[in-house]
């Protein structure tokens, strides 16, 4: 193949794609329709999933040539909350909080600088022209079947993390409160069904969380709202044979929401299929589907349960002497 590779889309799934793809000799461009990487998201703090592999998500970026120059935070300790009841769960490094945005500390920004450094051309507000091939897409979602509305807001209260089930506040989802050096993160994650009732969602979220901030607070925070695209697709190839990465291909947890972990390694094996002739349909089938389809399953099991289904998960989580390891075993 041409040492010249170019990719549609300049989220952390194209730039960790043409990381990997720079450090093997490979010349890389970035289409990005934006001005400015990072732009659609507020700083708010995100997770980094650690739980459904036994390889530590870091240990993981690392391998695949990727600096570790953005803020991380472990998360060792979380509260579960389903009605009046609350479960502390503990648990080495069981996610890992980044920020994401603009920012100098955003993973965004500092996987932007990394791909820079290393030569990679990003062209800003540009599409490639009808005769330049593309060889990955990245463009993240172009539909949602999983959203999230929240408030980022600056805080007086100690660093805590929590998350609360129940359909007061999201139908079969959940909500989260995440604080941590003063900045804080308050959302609502649901179903495409539930678009109408976001706003309710929200505003139950910060009524629920607010013995664990100032409500004055919130006031002055700022907004956002995103969405996410789970899909398992035959094939992860356009019709003009470019791969699909991240979202872009569907490839998102259906369960609880998370997708950064799938950026990167749908990043990791599309680079790859180029340097090795390798399918990338095979490396996503082998490595990724089975927990795909997991996550599908269970999301269809939260469904079939309806009202007893939060009652029952946090009934599990309650009872086992290692939440994570249960956690592991669900996507297995």
């Amino acid at each position: 193949m041409d040492r010249e590779i170019n990719i549609l889309g300049g989220g952390i799934s194209g730039l960790a794609c043409a990381i990997i793809l720079c450090k093997n000799g490979y010349d890389v461009n970035i289409y990005e329709k934006r001005e400015v990487t990072g732009k659609r998201f507020n700083s708010d703090w995100q997770g980094i999933e650690n739980w459904s592999e036994e390889t530590d998500v870091l240990d993981e970026l690392k391998s695949f040539g990727i600096d570790l120059s953005f803020d991380y935070v472990p998360v060792c300790e979380l509260d579960l909350h389903y009605s009046d009841k609350i479960r502390t769960l503990t648990g080495d490094n069981a996610c890992y909080l980044v920020k994401r945005g603009t920012a100098d500390d955003c993973l965004d920004t500092c996987l932007l600088n990394q791909a820079k450094n290393m030569g990679v051309k990003i062209l800003y507000g540009t599409m490639p022209d009808e005769n330049t091939p593309v060889h990955v897409i990245a463009t993240g979602p172009e539909k949602g079947n999983i959203f999230a509305k929240g408030i980022k807001f600056r805080t007086n209260s100690p660093d805590n993390y929590h998350m609360a089930f129940g359909d007061d506040i999201a139908k079969g989802f959940y909500s989260y409160l995440l604080i941590k050096n003063g900045e804080a993160t308050i959302a609502t994650v649901f179903d495409n069904k539930n678009l109408h009732d976001s706003e309710n969602f929200l505003n139950n979220t910060i009524d629920y969380f607010s013995n664990y901030y100032n409500p004055e607070e919130v006031k002055s925070g700022r907004k956002f709202g995103g969405f996410g695209y789970f899909d398992i697709r035959k094939t992860l190839h356009d019709d003009n044979g470019a791969m699909l990465i991240g979202e872009a291909g569907g490839l998102q947890d259906y369960l609880w929401g998370f997708g950064m972990r799938y950026a990167f390694q749908s990043a990791n094996f599309a680079a790859r299929s180029i340097m090795t002739g390798e399918s990338y349909d095979i490396l996503i089938r082998e490595n990724l589907h089975q927990k795909l389809k997991h996550s599908q399953r269970n999301r269809k099991l939260f469904e079939i349960l309806g009202p007893l289904a939060c009652p029952l998960a946090y009934h599990l989580f309650n009872r086992s002497k290692d939440p994570l390891k249960l956690l592991n075993v669900v996507y297995r």
